[in-house]
């Protein structure tokens, strides 16, 4: 019975040991990084005359080397890419339906990423 006993536990504990080695391992398959993303108003002409009480919710981005995938819908909505410069290096227009985009993979370095969503700008910094 005492060997029954040390059996079950080592088997028991290469159950918990193996999804752990298997966890760290996926870890690094996928390095997904959460894009923090802050806003600002486009069009301050207008701000004045439209005062909105209701906050403005900020997309979920994450972003893979040169992919970005949205966690929320981002559909019609500008993707810009900016240098450090504030040249415009990238844009498109986000197709609906769109869970992801790749990015060209001659951009590389830090660049501001802009979605612009009507009137708001929502940007961030990221590394490519």
């Amino acid at each position: 019975m005492e060997t029954l006993g040390k059996y079950f536990f080592a088997v028991l504990g290469h159950l918990f040991l193996m999804p752990s080695g298997a966890y760290s391992q996926s870890q690094d398959l996928f390095s997904f990084e959460n894009v923090y993303l802050h806003v600002k108003k486009m069009d301050s002409a207008n701000s004045a005359k439209s005062i909105s009480h209701s906050s403005v919710k900020a997309p979920s981005l994450s972003l893979d080397n040169h992919t970005i995938y949205f966690n929320t819908s981002c559909d019609g909505c500008t993707l810009q890419l900016l240098d450090e410069d504030g040249t415009v290096k990238y844009t498109t227009v986000i197709p609906e339906d769109t869970s992801n985009i790749t990015l060209p993979s001659e951009l590389v370095g830090g660049c501001e990423l802009q979605i612009i969503r009507g009137q708001y700008c929502f940007y961030g910094l990221i590394e490519l």
